[in-house]
């Protein structure tokens, strides 16, 4: 066998519960009930875009604001064509303007695209530029300009997700007509525009082509890089911290201090005690933390639902692999207490989770599967039976508060209930980009993936991933990108059986079916326990007395849309 190596609570977004999640096709608006919508809830046909509420008045010099983060700024890139990690949802925001933006129910709604509409055949979008828009060096914003970064992002050399996410889909460039920016498609595609909202990590932003081409390219960008969100960015500090300056000229968004210093900082008690010593306005902090920091006279802000746990199960669809046992996949699903891991490490304010990227009020939830049972004695007899005793078990995980707090922690408690099981795990805590790797298959050929399995099968321990996210409030992009055989990570690889139902939700243009085929997917998650769903916990943010109000989206369990903070 393997060896074992007294102060007030702001709750934000009272409805952060009930996502409202009706413009997902185009600018129109429906809500979302808790469970699955109404069949009359949602659009029968292609919306038509809806009016902006009025923009926010601009308030005199607030100041300065540090805001203090968790490890995720990564490093810290602006390139739209380089696959960044998830950290520049942090700052791109504010940086750029993104084709669609997301009110703070989480629903789609117009930013520099005014309404994106699509053709009879269902084949082209086009999206109407808004006029009027400026960069951060005073220039207009122009649907050439926009073309143009969209198809550098889409181009033969460029590893962006705009190009692996959304390229694949695509029949044609982008091309301008009018104020109109048009894509074809090569088959229907319901969800494209959600890879154009904010939602998503840099995809459908803006760069001048003038400028980009007069500082010579990518590499002088990279050092001075202009956009046209709400702030310009000044300065960095790499590994440190990003410094922006309030935009004046936003068509929208007016930011209500001067200066944004946004911080990389890693450990959790360091942004508490910046917190506490008045050197952090606004942090992310801990279910944990709530009591800590009332005493300590702080706000606590929550916002509820905002992140998601589960356990990847790497190589289960490999015919002899152990995870290719649903034995194996159920009885490591089942020792799990997941109420008292809840209690004991999170204070109890976590709930189980019962779906994979998915929770209550997001297009795709269920509403009729439970979280799995805490079974011990089961799962012991499953492993037993399968010959799985005293397997070696390697948990990777990554700390990254705002994927979800203290995963080190959380696989530790889930070692415990393994090794307790018969089997024999330990927990390796990794950079965020190489447990990505480890379980991205989409890079692997084959004969590496056979190299890597016949290891397991030998002397290497089997691999297992605890990692979270952020929820989303459509679940059709997190399920592609890694259930689906022509995903972007491609970590199960079982076509026939998740190909034709993400097919048909990525086809549909009624809102409703999109929700149908998508729970369907959650449920045969479920049923064959491909993945084990861990935890759902709220997001916990500390703010000093500078922080007088602020709007925050829907299911983002980091700081953002810091234009929206006022004194």
């Amino acid at each position: 066998m393997k060896r074992g190596s007294s102060n007030v609570f702001k709750i934000l977004v009272a409805s952060f519960l009930l996502l409202a999640i009706g413009a997902v096709l185009a600018c129109g608006a429906s809500s979302a009930p808790a469970k699955a919508p109404a069949a009359d809830a949602v659009p029968k046909s292609i919306p038509t875009s809806v009016p902006k509420e009025a923009a926010a008045e601009p308030v005199s010099d607030g100041g300065d604001m540090i805001i203090s983060v968790s490890s995720f700024l990564g490093f810290q890139g602006v390139d739209t064509n380089i696959s960044e990690d998830s950290a520049t949802k942090i700052y791109y925001d504010e940086v750029f303007d993104f084709a669609i933006g997301q009110n703070p129910a989480g629903e789609l709604i117009p930013a520099f695209a005014t309404s994106w509409d699509i053709s009879d055949d269902f084949l082209t979008w086009s999206f109407t530029i808004r006029d009027g828009m400026k960069f951060h060096n005073g220039e207009d914003v122009t649907p050439e300009d926009v073309a143009w970064t969209w198809n550098r992002s889409i181009s033969a050399d460029s590893l962006g997700g705009f190009a692996l996410e959304v390229g694949p889909d695509l029949a044609s460039d982008f091309s301008v007509s009018g104020n109109k920016v048009s894509v074809t498609t090569l088959e229907p595609k319901s969800t494209l525009p959600i890879m154009f909202a904010s939602a998503s990590p840099p995809r459908s932003v803006v760069f001048p082509e003038a400028y980009f081409k007069e500082v010579g390219g990518i590499d002088g960008f990279r050092d001075a890089p202009i956009g046209s969100g709400p702030y310009m960015w000044t300065d960095r500090v790499p590994g440190q911290y990003i410094e922006m300056t309030a935009f004046k000229d936003h068509y929208e968004k007016k930011a209500g201090y001067n200066k944004l210093q946004i911080w990389d900082v890693a450990e959790l008690n360091t942004r508490i005690a910046m917190l506490k010593s008045g050197n952090a306005d606004l942090i992310t902090a801990s279910v944990r933390n709530v009591e800590e920091l009332q005493k300590a006279n702080m706000q606590v802000l929550l916002a509820p639902a905002a992140n998601i746990s589960w356990i990847w199960y790497n190589y289960a669809w490999v015919e002899g692999h152990p995870f290719n046992d649903r034995r194996i996949r159920e009885a490591i699903s089942i020792a799990i207490d997941r109420d008292a891991i809840g209690k004991g490490l999170y204070n109890g304010q976590t709930t189980p989770a019962c779906c994979y990227w998915v929770v209550e009020g997001n297009v795709g939830y269920p509403g009729d599967v439970e979280p799995a049972p805490y079974d011990p004695e089961r799962a012991k007899a499953l492993i037993k039976e399968a010959g799985f005793e005293g397997a070696e078990i390697e948990i990777l995980t990554f700390s990254g508060d705002a994927d979800f707090v203290d995963q080190p922690g959380l696989s530790e408690a889930i070692a415990g209930y393994l090794g307790a099981a018969g089997l024999d795990p330990f927990v390796s805590v990794v950079d965020g980009s190489a447990l990505r790797e480890t379980f991205d298959n989409a890079i692997k050929t084959p004969e590496k993936i056979a190299e890597i399995v016949a290891g397991q099968l030998g002397d290497d321990p089997y691999q297992i991933a605890v990692r979270g996210s952020d929820t989303r409030f459509h679940s059709y992009r997190g399920a592609h990108i890694y259930y689906h055989s022509e995903g972007r990570r491609q970590m199960i690889r079982l076509p026939e059986i998740f190909d034709p139902i993400l097919d048909k939700a990525g086809a549909a243009f009624p809102l409703q079916e999109q929700h149908d085929h998508m729970a369907d997917f959650h449920r045969v998650l479920a049923e064959d326990f491909w993945t084990a769903p861990l935890l759902e916990a709220g997001a916990v943010f500390g703010a000093s007395d500078k922080i007088g109000s602020w709007t925050p989206i829907t299911g983002r369990p980091y700081p953002h849309n810091h234009w929206t903070i006022q004194p």
